[in-house]
């Protein structure tokens, strides 16, 4: 029997309520910064099989990982899960996680006796050993370079937790009360969503729930099929490319897709990537295909909610062994600029099939830095790990947003005074970096300088990318600057950094980073002079370059 429309309604709001409270949960109870300032995690909801209904959190590329990790611990331990069992897992062939740092939590959910559903959440640690601190170091050349890797394993039940696997994961970490506090965080917000779906099926009925997870699915995937079905059918390609990969660093990894539309059906074909990668910047396939999915929405419908209903109107062709699909035990620590180039290309390629929400892509230079310390401000070891953003590109109506990333990562900067307050560091700088966007008639969203003074001796892995091969302008819009990293500037030993770097600094040394802006839309010579002259008023643009990329005095 169907549900009514807004009963359907209803409990569809209750269970994006109770993903965004376990989110809160999460962010809330997180002992490190990556966790309780960057907000890097997620908590959603999947249904029995590992179908995702909704993830809650700033990095909804985590969706079809969900799905990866809730199949493997049914596939391991089947019939034998339990009601307040508690999994945890981080082995990315396995989990699908991104990489080794993100572990996964998975509760199941009964009523009755009857499995109805898991209570999930993919938060990032500080620290899980590995060649570095930080988990992600650029001399990573398989995965067991990476850190410590679990499959499912059974954490905590009704007796309390597994204190033997809570003690391998302390055992195998720089900073092992920052990462048990956190991952006691996720348990504590999966418990919390597999209680309020338990309460949920109290008031409304377990088949009304499963029923109307089901139909949210169902929508999602029609409502995209609509979205798709408008477009004119035909086939689109696009590209773009890494600098390296950190081991053959005189060779670029590929990133290549063509776009297919038939009817109300997409298929995204990436044959033509590169292989995998010696180096870290392999993008494990769930990944990969879930920023895809997120490009299509970005393209069609933003509204569009994200879950697996997404899965089921595109088609991947994605042949194993590529920097896209790679093949244990290749290394996947420094996926994120992989996966942030994927997303870029789909949309390239997808806005050709769909001008009217074609986009200029956001600047390249993301990725993460990640310093240890000997003693931190309270005298224990500590692991500062950041994420590193950039900004969005113009679109035909608006500049980009400046110090965002596109719809497959929303995630905020560590506060500077967080950071000085918790690490020997001084950041010495964090300002707009001048002419670092794209110029266009609608121009990308301003980069940015941000400058750290090291006050202990430490070891510091740079993870960014494309200072060489950047972003790419759109419909007359230029490119915007490359990315930077940049060790002791202004000094006689200043010395440029490559993208995916690990040194070891001495105490009162400095690193300059200067993350790209968005790229521009547009001819730059269409743009409004006030705008023009409002942006050099900011110190967004200097008078050289209104000159000479704008035309105007």
């Amino acid at each position: 029997m169907s549900t009514d429309p807004i009963t359907t309604e209803v409990v569809i709001n209750r269970l994006r309520e109770t993903a965004a409270t376990m989110e809160h949960a999460l962010y809330h109870s997180g002992y490190s910064t990556i966790l309780r300032e960057s907000q890097d995690g997620t908590a959603g909801i999947t249904d029995a099989s590992g179908r995702v209904i909704v993830v809650s959190g700033g990095l909804q590329y985590h969706s079809l990982p969900y799905t990866t990790a809730v199949r493997s611990v049914l596939a391991r331990f089947g019939d034998r899960i339990q009601q307040e069992d508690c999994y945890v897992l981080n082995d990315p062939y396995l989990a699908g996680n991104p990489h080794v740092p993100d572990m996964m939590v998975i509760t199941p959910v009964f009523v009755a006796g009857e499995l109805i559903a898991f209570a999930v959440s993919l938060a990032h640690k500080a620290d899980l050993g590995g060649l570095v601190p930080g988990s992600s170091g650029a001399g990573a050349r398989e995965i067991y370079h990476d850190g410590l890797l679990l499959p499912p394993v059974l954490y905590s039940s009704k007796e309390g937790v597994n204190e033997a696997v809570e003690d391998i994961i302390r055992n195998n970490s720089r900073v092992p009360e920052a990462v048990v506090g956190d991952l006691r965080g996720q348990v504590g917000c999966t418990r919390l969503g597999a209680k309020r779906l338990v309460d949920l099926c109290g008031e409304y009925g377990t088949s009304t729930l499963t029923g109307v997870m089901a139909s949210l699915l169902e929508s999602t995937a029609a409502r995209l099929a609509a979205e798709l079905n408008d477009w004119p059918d035909g086939s689109a390609e696009a590209e773009g490319l890494l600098d390296h990969d950190g081991a053959n660093t005189d060779v670029p990894v590929r990133i290549h897709v063509k776009a297919t539309k038939t009817g109300d059906r997409l298929t995204l074909d990436f044959s033509g990537c590169s292989p995998q990668t010696l180096g870290p910047v392999n993008c494990c396939t769930p990944t990969a295909q879930a920023v895809c999915l997120l490009a299509a929405i970005a393209v069609s419908d933003p509204t569009i909610p994200i879950n697996s209903g997404l899965v089921d109107q595109v088609d991947f062709m994605i042949p194993p062994g590529l920097v896209v699909s790679p093949q244990h035990p290749a290394t996947v620590n420094h996926y994120f600029p992989t996966s942030h180039l994927i997303y870029s290309v789909v949309l390239a390629a997808l806005g050709q099939l769909n001008p009217t929400r074609a986009v200029a892509p956001s600047g390249l230079g993301t990725g993460a830095l990640a310093v240890g310390y000997p003693y931190s401000r309270m005298g224990k070891r500590a692991v500062q790990y950041e994420l590193l953003v950039t900004s969005l590109g113009g679109t035909s109506l608006e500049d980009g947003a400046s110090v965002v990333l596109p719809i497959n990562h929303f995630t905020p900067s560590t506060p500077v005074e967080v950071l000085e307050t918790e690490y020997p560091v001084r950041v010495s700088c964090f300002d707009i970096w001048c002419d670092s966007a794209g110029p266009g008639e609608q121009r990308g969203g301003i980069g940015f300088i941000r400058e750290y003074e090291f006050l202990s001796d430490c070891v510091v892995t740079v993870r960014t990318s494309n200072h060489t091969y950047g972003a790419w302008g759109l419909k007359g819009g230029k490119p915007p600057q490359h990315s930077r990293a940049i060790l002791d500037p202004g000094t006689p030993g200043e010395e440029e950094l490559g993208p995916l770097v690990t040194c070891h600094l001495k105490a009162g040394q400095v690193l300059r980073l200067q993350q790209s802006g968005g790229a521009g839309y547009g001819d730059p010579c269409l743009r409004a002079a006030e705008k023009v002259a409002q942006d050099v008023a900011d110190g967004y643009v200097s008078s050289r370059a209104a000159h000479e990329d704008y035309g105007k005095a």
